[in-house]
Order: C-alpha cells, then sequence, then structure tokens
C-alpha cells in the first residue's frame, strides 16, 4: 500500500495472477517489481537474512528471464525501516543467501522509509 502510490507517475499497476508462477507483485512502464517484506533483521551480524516469504524458485527463474529478454525486473525488500532495490538478477543470486551487510553492499540502492518515498520512482526511470 506504501508503495504503489510512489508508482503512479509510471502506471505502476499491481499483478495478483494465480496462473502464472513466478510473476511478480507489480508492474510498471518499463519494468516488474517483486515486493518482499521482514520485520525486523537478524539479532547476529553473521546470521543469513532468511525471508519468511523467499524468492521462490519460479520467481527467481521468471527475474533471470525477463531480465535476459531486455526488461528491467527488480525486488524491493522492506526489513524493519529499510528498503533495498535489487535488480532482478541480483536478488535471485543473493536473496536468502546473505547477511544483512552482505545484501546491503550489492543493493542497487538501500534507504530508510522517509528517504525511500523521495528516490525509488528517479532509481527505477534512471534505468528505463
Amino acid at each position: 500500500s506504501r508503495i504503489m502510490p510512489l508508482l503512479k507517475p509510471i502506471d505502476g499497476v499491481r499483478i495478483e495472477n494465480m496462473c502464472g508462477k513466478g510473476t511478480p507483485d507489480v508492474n510498471f512502464a518499463g519494468g516488474w517489481m517483486e515486493l518482499k517484506q521482514q520485520d525486523k533483521w537478524p539479532k547476529r551480524a553473521n546470521t543469513i537474512v532468511k525471508l519468511h516469504h523467499d524468492l521462490s524458485l519460479e520467481q527467481r527463474i521468471w527475474l533471470d528471464r525477463r531480465a535476459r529478454k531486455g526488461e528491467m525486473t527488480w525486488v524491493l525488500l522492506q526489513v524493519a525501516r529499510d528498503y533495498l532495490l535489487f535488480e532482478g538478477p541480483v536478488a535471485s543470486d543473493v536473496i536468502g543467501h546473505r547477511t544483512q551487510q552482505g545484501l546491503k553492499d550489492v543493493a542497487f540502492r538501500v534507504w530508510t522509509s522517509k528517504e525511500m518515498k523521495e528516490e525509488l520512482l528517479s532509481c527505477l526511470q534512471q534505468k528505463i
């Protein structure tokens, strides 16, 4: 509910697709985005971040396949008040396999919630 109003200028549409396994949550002019959320980071810095609803194999394949065909694919991960934006193929490789710092190191962009509201759209548009 927080993200969709931000995507209005690029015609963001929430996708509820029960037929196509792996289809991301959002389509917008110029690409696709999967949304993931976790309430908090692990307590220990060296703990791998495991999401309650990790990227499925079908989602990983979809993001990689569409990126290879020239489409922009993204994953926006919210953990606590942090937002991490990943290009689809990067997310496919790292989500569920890295620590908090490891994820932040390879993210396309990292924000707090206030910063994200101002910059998400410009990040998505600069790659279009």
